[in-house]
């Protein structure tokens, strides 16, 4: 494709998505859950179609992208029936669209009243995660929303079939099928003109790695909403229950080491004893987990080794890797967690309920739990449905975002000829 082509391929898309956004948002509720209903359904009826293409993209880059990519990229039947139930649970959520948020009278008798509408159009950009191409579309489409989905070059197969039997359920039902579109080209420039188009494109969602979002957040003139990367942080104080703390901590690193709600440091109480951190470690020497940390770490724990990074503490393995430190207390662990987290998930382990209390004051994360695995920051977990993606901002939206962070509102008045004198 010419650039010229190119330019009118991603201006037809925003065209289309605008003109998509202005049908779709008085959709009734109901035909929004059937075409969910119907998705799903048809996810179930095409798994070996949908399982057939997934093979081409494995088939593409196997041994080309890094065992957490691959991983992310591979569907099977346990994936696909998640993917599928996760539709069906956004179905039986109440209607996002024309709730009222507040409503009072003024002074002058106008009936005031906020209420929520969609966003708009959304552009959603994913690597190669073909699952997101069915969660991203049937989040937005839920609150009302057309988006244009862009999976990465890995997916492309995957994400083709998805999209369209999204589109197909659309159709089916009388729906603009537009409401949901694929960029079906793995040229970059696409991308960047899009981030562009903001007279068509209300919002942009990148999902993937930190180079992906920075780099989209570098070029986009349209709102970006965003995580960088997940560098979640466990804390386990003196008074923890150990064996609770073995088992959150083994969850939380090997459960599935690449995804960004992955413990990737450790940080013990310098009180607890020998016994204790070997109670805790051991879970995950058994799965082959290396230890990085800092001299005082190494010589407590002969088998901690020098950081493979220059970013030491403040790093994002996506691997069976893991930064381990001794902090003194709950307010030492707290300021670790402040100089280097990325404000996505972080856990204390403690029985003490002034630790606690400490810990959830001053952690300023998108999620902050007590004795509980970093690995439950998902929108699935918080009842949520499939997630649209993890934001560590603090406007409009922040951490797991379901369908409600994909609604803005508008006041509304209602008067009997007031003015303004």
């Amino acid at each position: 494709m010419t650039s010229e082509e190119i330019h009118e391929y991603a201006l037809g898309l925003a065209k289309k998505a605008r003109s998509a956004s202005a049908r779709i948002r008085t959709v009734r509720a109901d035909v929004r859950n059937q075409v969910l209903l119907e998705v799903a359904k048809s996810l179930r009826e095409n798994e070996k179609l949908i399982l057939k293409e997934n093979a081409k993209d494995l088939a593409a880059f196997k041994d080309k992208i890094s065992p957490a990519k691959y991983d992310r990229l591979t569907l099977n039947h346990e994936r696909l029936e998640g993917i599928a139930a996760g539709v069906e649970q956004i179905a039986t959520f109440a209607d996002p669209l024309g709730k009222v948020l507040e409503q009072r009278k003024l002074d002058n008798g106008v009936d005031i009243s906020r209420v929520s509408v969609p966003l708009g159009c959304v552009f959603f950009i994913y690597e190669s995660r073909p699952n997101v191409t069915i969660d991203g579309a049937a989040l937005c489409f839920k609150a009302g929303n057309a988006v244009i989905l862009r999976g990465g070059k890995e997916s492309l197969y995957s994400s083709k079939i998805l999209a369209n039997i999204f589109r197909d359920a659309l159709q089916k039902f009388g729906v603009d099928p537009d409401a949901v579109q694929l960029v079906e080209y793995a040229d970059h420039s696409i991308v960047g003109m899009l981030l562009k188009m903001r007279d068509y494109l209300d919002l942009v969602i990148p999902r993937g790695g930190e180079n992906l979002i920075r780099a989209v957040t570098d070029q986009s003139s349209i709102p970006v909403i965003k995580h960088f990367n997940g560098i979640c942080h466990i804390y386990v104080d003196k008074s923890a229950n150990i064996d609770m703390a073995a088992k959150i901590v083994e969850n939380a690193k090997t459960q599935r080491c690449g995804t960004c709600n992955t413990m990737e440091t450790l940080l013990l109480d310098s009180a607890l004893s020998d016994a204790d951190v070997k109670k805790i470690l051991d879970p995950l020497r058994a799965k082959n987990v290396e230890f990085f940390g800092d001299k005082e770490t190494q010589t407590r724990l002969s088998d901690v080794k020098d950081f493979e990074e220059e970013d030491g503490y403040h790093h994002e393995y996506l691997a069976f890797k893991l930064s381990i430190r001794f902090v003194k207390n709950v307010e030492e662990a707290c300021d670790h967690i402040e100089k280097n987290s990325s404000r996505h998930t972080e856990s204390v382990i403690a029985e003490d309920k002034a630790v606690q209390e400490y810990f959830l004051a001053h952690v300023d994360s998108s999620s902050v739990m007590v004795n509980a695995s970093t690995r439950l920051a998902d929108g699935g977990v918080y009842g949520l449905g499939a997630e649209v993606g993890i934001s560590t901002d603090k406007i409009h939206a922040r951490g797991p975002m379901g369908v409600e962070s994909l609604c803005t509102y508008k006041w509304v008045l209602i008067g009997e000829g007031q003015i303004r004198s």
